[in-house]
């Protein structure tokens, strides 16, 4: 869809997801960072990185190390830090000032620690809540171990690389997984330039792929 927009689109797997097959035990931000930095290295223009949930750590940590590769970020329903923080920071500080979340429960961490998973009991109420029934046959019924380092790994971010670069937060209404609740007070702490509101789950890309889409190419069109 954004390709009939007029956009190239590129869509990585981060080390250790999808089919970039490495060793979970060795990965932690600092990989998935270094990985979306070499490919954006390969690019001649400016990118759009757009990140959804746990990645928004990622983009930001990318974009201190390289902002003047970078257009815009685009944080989708995701993790929006500040400096110093990890993400298992900000779902303790948005406990502290908000309430717990399924997902908390829900998340099955291995005991050294390295690992963590989801209840497949879980997956589709949490993540797939507004999914059209013909949709649902793609979604999986498990996950495979995630590595649970990037969740830990505090990001570093400046005013002069990270601060510079331009933001827009899209908030999913119906979020099981970052309750609208926790993703409007990341944004008191962190302010993006724009931010645009979608009624819909976790995963709009499956629940509202027209309507997504639609938000990205105006997006990419803000100053």
């Amino acid at each position: 869809m954004l390709e009939s927009l007029g956009h190239k689109v590129l869509t990585p797997d981060l080390p250790g997801h999808g089919q970039n097959i490495k060793n979970p035990a060795k990965i932690n931000l600092k990989v998935y960072s270094r990985y979306i930095i070499h490919l954006i290295d390969s690019i001649e223009n400016k990118v759009i990185l757009v990140g959804h949930s746990m990645s928004g750590m990622v983009i930001s940590q990318v974009a201190e190390m390289r902002p003047d590769k970078i257009h815009r970020l685009i944080y989708l329903s995701a993790y929006l830090p500040c400096n110093g923080q990890s993400l298992f920071d900000l779902i303790a500080a948005n406990q502290a000032a908000l309430e717990a979340t399924p997902i908390e429960s829900a998340m099955q961490i291995s005991e050294d620690k390295r690992f963590y998973g989801i209840s497949p009991d879980d997956i589709r109420p949490l993540f797939y809540n507004r999914a059209q029934s013909e949709h649902l046959a793609a979604v999986p019924l498990t996950l495979p171990p995630q590595p649970a380092l990037p969740l830990a790994g505090k990001v570093t971010l400046t005013e002069e690389c990270f601060g510079k670069v331009a933001k827009t937060y899209i908030c999913c209404l119906d979020d099981k997984v970052i309750p609208i609740s926790h993703q409007r007070h990341m944004m008191k702490q962190q302010a993006c330039k724009e931010m645009v509101q979608l009624d819909t789950d976790h995963s709009p890309f499956l629940s509202c792929p027209e309507t997504l889409a639609a938000v990205l190419h105006s997006a990419s069109l803000a100053d």
